[in-house]
């Protein structure tokens, strides 16, 4: 999975949740399977970005585009958590 299917995930798991309607117990299982994977997803690029950072010797130019990659991860992750616990509420 890519970036851009991360995206579009996301994208869709909103559409999902904002198109009025109550979500179905195998969708909202769905939606949280794919959340948590992405969510995973988004916690291991950050853990090797943070990697490279740390033990390698990288320019400056470099570190900023490393960091930047980072920002961008993080924001992402925190979206998709923003999902899961939409979907979560929506079902209680």
């Amino acid at each position: 999975m890519g970036i851009r299917d991360f995206i579009q995930y996301l994208t869709e798991h909103r559409e999902r949740l904002n198109d009025g309607r109550e979500l179905s117990e195998a969708e909202r299982e769905e939606v949280l399977r794919e959340a948590e994977i992405m969510v995973g997803m988004m916690d291991a690029a950050l853990r090797e970005l943070d990697s490279v950072i740390k033990n390698r010797r990288v320019n400056l130019p470099e570190e900023h585009a490393l960091r930047f990659a980072q920002d961008v991860f993080r924001h992402l992750r925190e979206e998709e958590e923003r999902v899961k616990a939409e979907v979560r509420e929506a079902g209680v």
